[in-house]
């Protein structure tokens, strides 16, 4: 059922005098600013906009939270968890009207995944905002959709929507939600332009995390394939050939997480172990290529108020058939590494790698930080800075020692 802009309106007035009187009954029990939430309607379809009302509401010093531009929605829906923004709407004059010193509000929206079903959970992270439950259908060919356009009007179509090309790319991609971002993507621009440098990265899981066989078998959710390929480029040349391109494919167990109960700051304990195989794809005296068994544990620190996060990882690995024109490669990676990644969720982020081999250390230092930071909500990509001061950072000259400073675009940091 529909209902129009003006019932909509009353049922929005309403909330905000029921949340004003709780308040004030309330408000020498908090010290903290916090926000009320109330949906525009508690009935939804898979793959529609929802509409959401945040109310931020002042302590008793009369001090309110700001409205942040954007909300992360972590939504629970028969046992599968996911992770939407929520984005500021634009709001009229009329709205604009309503605020007031009880409490200011603001409209956001998210789109429900096309896999949420049934009775929904929506809890915000990074906010002091209470739970809200929303009753989610899920759309059967012929079903009538009501569609939330960016006005906030709801339109009446027959059948479902398919806002975009992706949207229907998918009808005939039912493993495409196995599919996600692995190590970063990145294009960099070397201070020399002759070591320029890009890298793209995903990871697969094999088995369907929802199947019987799965539920039956939970360490089989873990299996993955994933691919990682590493270009050097030189960029001063006339013809911008590339000097060395390493092709990284591997296997891998990717365990859940060990921590299942409250721990703190620490947030996730997991384990990775796998083959990989690393060549360049060159012949004769120019081919170079390595196969390695490895593990690596993994710990995750996040602050939820702060968006603060420190990961450790410790990698430890073993060769196995090198190339003859490699057979020394050991001398100059080693065999471990630890690699640090930390940072504020939404700001700047650091990574850095370190290797012990016997014929010296390495390091790499990965800055990067949002660009709608500075642009505005238009660009969904990150600065990205390298410097790398590395043994074999590329496999074709691996005895040479690579000091570069790159600066670049990265779309997964």
């Amino acid at each position: 059922m529909i209902l129009d802009s003006g019932v909509l309106k009353m049922r929005k007035m309403k909330v905000l005098i029921i949340v004003s009187i709780l308040f004030i009954l309330t408000a020498g029990l908090s010290h903290a600013g916090q926000f009320a939430v109330s949906l525009d309607n508690d009935r939804a379809t898979a793959g529609e906009k929802v509409g959401l009302l945040l109310i931020s509401l002042p302590n008793e010093l009369g001090e309110r939270p700001d409205f942040p531009a954007e909300i992360i929605c972590e939504l629970i829906s028969q046992e599968r968890k996911f992770a939407v923004p929520a984005n500021k709407a634009i709001m009229d004059e009329e709205s604009e009207q309503t605020v007031t010193a009880e409490g200011a509000r603001q409209q956001y929206s998210f789109n429900l995944p096309s896999e949420a079903q049934g009775q929904v959970i929506v809890s915000f992270s990074g906010i002091a905002a209470p739970r809200v439950v929303l009753d989610v259908a899920s759309v059967q060919k012929g079903d009538t959709v009501a569609e939330v356009t960016e006005t906030g009007k709801a339109t009446q179509t027959d059948g479902k929507v398919y806002p975009t090309l992706d949207s229907m790319f998918t009808l005939s991609q039912p493993y495409h939600k196995n599919a996600s971002s692995y190590q970063p993507v990145y294009f960099l621009v070397g201070v020399n332009p002759e070591e320029s440098k890009f890298q793209i990265s995903f990871k697969y899981r094999i088995f369907d995390s929802e199947s019987l066989l799965a539920e039956s078998n939970p360490w089989i959710k873990g299996l993955h394939l994933g691919y990682t390929q590493t270009s050097f480029w030189d960029l001063k040349s006339s013809s911008a050939p590339f000097s060395d391109t390493s092709y990284k494919p591997e296997f891998f167990w990717l365990s859940q997480n060990y921590l299942t109960s409250e721990h703190g700051i620490l947030k996730g304990l997991f384990f990775q172990s796998g083959v990989q195989h690393e060549s360049n794809g060159q012949d004769d005296e120019f081919s170079r290529s390595t196969n390695y068994l490895y593990v690596k544990p993994i710990l995750v620190f996040y602050d939820d108020d702060s968006k603060f996060g420190l990961q450790l990882s410790a990698k430890i690995w073993s060769y196995f058939e090198n190339d003859d024109t490699n057979d020394d490669l050991s001398d100059y990676r080693g065999y471990f590494d630890l690699e640090t990644e930390f940072g504020f969720a939404d700001s700047f982020v650091f990574n850095t790698l370190f290797r012990l081999a016997d014929r010296g250390a390495s390091f790499q230092l990965d800055i990067s930080y949002p660009l709608d930071k500075i642009f505005g909500d238009a660009l969904d990509v990150y600065f990205y800075a390298q410097y790398t001061n590395m043994l074999a950072e590329s496999l074709l000259d691996y005895q040479e020692r690579s000091q570069e400073i790159r600066f670049g675009l990265a779309l997964i940091r």
